[in-house]
């Protein structure tokens, strides 16, 4: 529901107790470090991390090697699939894996420089298959012809060559022959035809100027062997080759078991690095070092009282955030609330001072999200769908969040699916439970579904404005707060007193007679509008120093509504995707009934035809609404609502040991 307080944490302690304090703090995932002042006396320490970040780069070969072994593998139908987890692992380490497989490091460095070498030939297999693959594409035109390739080297007397024309040209130089000294003979193929030509020396200008005529292309090739027996010899080396090719794929294949090690090495490095990035902040003299880091409130005392324990010569210490620092932001939700903190951080965490908007973007997104979907089936599938990986995976850590979060919006999606009757859009029986369930069909009422988007909307906007409005009263600027944002709130609040109105003018909803308490309602809408709208006006000339400036200043407000009406606007993208799931999950059960019952006359064996067809038209319909919903949802949020109050300048927080890759660390 908040940014939780952190204080800033002052460590002095001696060189020797250096690593158990560092082991420690990486260990507890609560310390953020951050650069710390020079004191006089003391010095900043280099670390070079070269020889971290090579070791850390024969880890990710080794990975990337595994990757690609696992893909040749992956097109070898012959071969038994392998399934391999190139992602993060899902389980915690605790440190002191990461400390053991680096005592392993010799031998599996020692895997790596094989894999180096596997991976170099097999990159020259390739690049040998495509020499073979080439000649023989190259020889091919040739293989009708028996005598060998040197046999055209000419005699005393005589002259020989042997060459290739385009297949157009074959009419043209059969019908210049005659004319032609010597002997020439045409071998036919699809794209090529090979020419042979044996003639006298001193005929030789005559037989080159007809050849150049037809675009002859003398045969670079001077084998002892016909072209029928090279493509052999040349298929022999393919075999060899593949043969090889398959010897390293299988070698490769052995290391298949040391990925889970690979990652953990590599994540080894990561945070053998991040304590060396550490030794920048860190000022030292000749026996102490000395640190800063942020650290949550109420962990203070823990740590604090885990450290002296530990460490003989430490000395700690703890402070509020003082002017022009920059604590990280730490959320702090309910499971609900959170499972939504990912839409906020991606749009940017709030300031540290600043208000977590969590709460109100889970409960907008969870209601937009499922006006969107509007079909209770997908939202029940989507629902049990997201459940059902979370409880048989059980992610570690924050890894599972985003999957809450659908899983919350499919109950979402049933909620208004069974409101709208949208039950993979098929049309319910008349009184039946699913039917009364029924508030509204928006493919039969879509006006009514218009002004559901677009009061949604409204209220939406009308929480962002107030949001703002109490941010700026507490920041001391209440006129502001009251007349430029109160003042909308008050608007809105007349829009909805005038919504029963404009339902039932605009025919959304149909009665005999209007209740009396409808032009009541009106009547004090027209009182709040003029209320917000003088206030708004006022809230335009506040700060201004003169007249002029101030009726700019009130004209100004004026014209601003613009924007305010043209994002309320925007709420329509609601309306219409609730509408597009139901249209398209419409048209794909027409279409499987008109399969069963025009081209199949009803009878069963059509479901056999109609049945891949539902199953393949509604998961299309549903996996695009999806994400529809998500990006258009994320939209609303981060224009519309965070638009209002929310700059989202703040950072996460990145507690010592949240570098690893691979793996998650226990901390």
């Amino acid at each position: 529901m908040s940014v939780i307080r952190v204080k800033k944490m002052r460590l002095l302690a001696h060189s020797s107790e250096r690593g158990e304090v560092m082991r420690f703090l990486t260990e507890s995932g609560a310390v953020e470090l951050t650069p710390a002042p020079l004191p006089e006396g003391m010095r900043i320490a280099h670390d070079d991390p070269s020889d971290l970040a090579s070791k850390s780069a024969k880890a990710e070969y080794a990975i990337y090697f595994i990757k690609e072994i696992s893909k040749y593998l992956a097109l070898d139908k012959k071969a038994k699939s392998v399934r391999l987890n190139f992602k993060k692992e899902n389980k915690l380490y605790d440190l002191e894996e990461y400390f053991r497989v680096k005592e392993e490091e010799d031998e599996l460095f020692a895997a790596t420089d094989r894999m180096k070498a596997l991976m170099n030939e097999l990159v020259e297999t390739k690049s040998r298959m495509g020499r073979i693959a080439g000649e023989k594409e190259q020889i091919k035109d040739y293989a009708a012809i028996d005598v060998p390739f040197d046999a055209f080297a000419g005699t005393a007397r005589t002259s020989s060559v042997l060459g290739l024309i385009e297949e157009k040209e074959v009419e043209k130089l059969n019908a210049a022959l005659p004319d032609i000294p010597g002997e020439i003979f045409v071998y036919a193929g699809d794209k090529c035809a090979a020419v042979a030509a044996v003639y006298l020396k001193e005929e030789a200008e005559k037989v080159s100027g007809a050849l150049a005529e037809v675009g002859f292309q003398r045969c670079p090739f001077t084998y002892g062997s016909t072209a029928a027996e090279r493509i052999r010899e040349l298929d022999g080396e393919r075999d060899a080759i593949e043969k090889r090719r398959r010897e390293i794929i299988k070698e490769g294949t052995e290391f298949f078991p040391l990925l889970e090690k690979f990652k953990l090495l590599y994540d080894a490095y990561a945070l053998d690095e991040e304590i060396a990035a550490v030794t920048e902040m860190t000022p030292v003299s000749g026996e102490t070092f000395l640190l800063e880091a942020w650290v949550p409130a109420a962990k203070t005392e823990s740590l604090k009282k885990t450290l002296t324990e530990k460490c003989e010569y430490v000395f700690v210490d703890f402070a509020d955030p003082e002017e022009g620092d920059t604590p990280p932001s730490i959320l702090k939700n309910n499971r609900f609330a959170s499972a939504f903190e990912e839409i906020v951080s991606m749009f940017g965490m709030p300031g540290y001072n600043e208000r977590d908007p969590s709460i109100f973007v889970a409960i907008f997104y969870f209601l937009f999200f499922g006006i969107m979907i509007s079909d209770a089936g997908y939202g029940l599938l989507l629902a049990i769908g997201c459940f059902l990986v979370l409880k048989i995976k059980k992610p570690v850590k924050n890894s599972g969040r985003m999957m809450t979060m659908f899983a919350f919006c499919g109950i979402a999606t049933v909620i208004w699916g069974a409101l709208f009757g949208g039950w993979f859009s098929v049309t319910l029986p008349e009184n039946s439970f699913l039917d009364k369930l029924t508030w509204f069909n928006p493919m039969d009422e879509p006006l009514k579904m218009f002004l559901l988007a677009i009061g949604a909307g409204a209220v939406q906007m009308a929480v962002g404005f107030a949001i703002k409005g109490v941010d700026e009263i507490k920041a001391g600027n209440v006129l502001s707060g009251i007349c430029s944002q109160f003042g909308w709130v008050i608007l809105f609040i007349a829009l909805g007193l005038l919504f029963p109105t404009l339902t039932l003018f605009l025919g959304a909803v149909r009665v005999d007679v209007t209740p009396e308490w409808v032009s009541v309602m009106a009547d004090i809408a027209l009182y709040f509008a003029i209320a917000g709208f003088a206030l708004v006006v006022i809230g335009g000339m506040i700060g201004k120093k003169n007249v002029v400036k101030a009726i700019g200043g009130a004209f100004g407000s004026i014209y601003g509504s613009i924007n305010v009406v043209s994002d309320l606007l925007s709420y329509s993208r609601l309306f219409g995707l609730g509408l597009t799931t139901g249209v398209i999950g419409y048209v794909v059960n027409m279409l499987a009934d008109l399969i069963v019952n025009t081209f199949f006359g009803g009878g069963w064996y059509g479901w056999i035809v109609a049945v891949p067809v539902l199953i393949i038209g509604h998961a299309f319909n549903m996996s695009i609404n999806l994400l529809g919903a998500y990006v258009h949802d994320s939209r609303l949020q981060y224009v519309e609502f965070f638009g209002r109050f929310y700059e989202g300048q703040g950072h996460a927080f990145k507690p010592l040991g949240s570098s690893p890759k691979y793996t998650y660390l226990n901390n």
